[in-house]
């Protein structure tokens, strides 16, 4: 089986460009969000093993200050939770975080199950929101020390927002009204509490 080392062997031999890789197919899709003449990729950093521990304590954690407040949780179970965060530039955001600080690594088989159903349900209840034409599923856990599964909601009609580029859209999109996403929030909290 090949190693870390060896995976970084084959990138290193396949940059150029002071150990920059070509920006890659994805800077052809349509729905890339940048055009692809004079687009640079960063050089690749060094190797890191054992990677750094990222997490966060609980009084530094975006996700444990959310927990602790009402107008953000959208739902609490047994170890998971669905928080919004208070802005965001789509048609709205929601979190599935661990209530404490348990990474997906962590959960057993029920709360794999509590995870499936909160991800289906908050999908749906997402999807179900006027104006939204798709509901996209990312899981990147960035070192809060939390789980988070974050789904965002895509406009209807803006094709150009489609699939995995969305994020960076979003980072470039005016902020939504944060009273539209009040309303937006008490509708998928009442979505969750009639799922159960």
């Amino acid at each position: 089986m090949p190693e870390s080392s060896d995976f970084m062997a084959r990138v290193r031999a396949a940059a150029s460009d002071g150990g920059r890789l070509s920006p890659g197919s994805m800077a052809s899709w349509e729905v890339f969000p940048f055009e692809r003449e004079g687009l640079r990729v960063r050089p690749l950093e060094e190797y890191v093993v054992p990677e750094p521990d990222r997490r966060k304590a609980p009084e530094d954690c975006k996700s444990c200050s959310a927990l602790g407040r009402d107008d953000l949780v959208l739902h609490r179970g047994d170890r998971l939770g669905v928080i919004r965060p208070g802005g965001c530039n789509l048609v709205f955001v929601a979190n599935i975080v661990s209530l404490s600080h348990e990474m997906l690594d962590d959960l057993d088989d029920d709360g794999h199950v509590e995870l499936g159903r909160l991800v289906g349900r908050t999908y749906a209840a997402m999807k179900a929101l006027d104006g939204v034409g798709n509901v996209h599923v990312n899981k990147w856990e960035n070192g809060t020390g939390h789980l988070s599964v974050t789904l965002l909601a895509r406009p209807e009609g803006v094709l150009q927002l489609r699939g995995s580029n969305l994020a960076a859209w979003a980072d470039m999109l005016p902020p939504t009204p944060a009273d539209e996403l009040a309303a937006r929030a008490d509708l998928v909290r009442h979505a969750l509490t009639r799922a159960g």
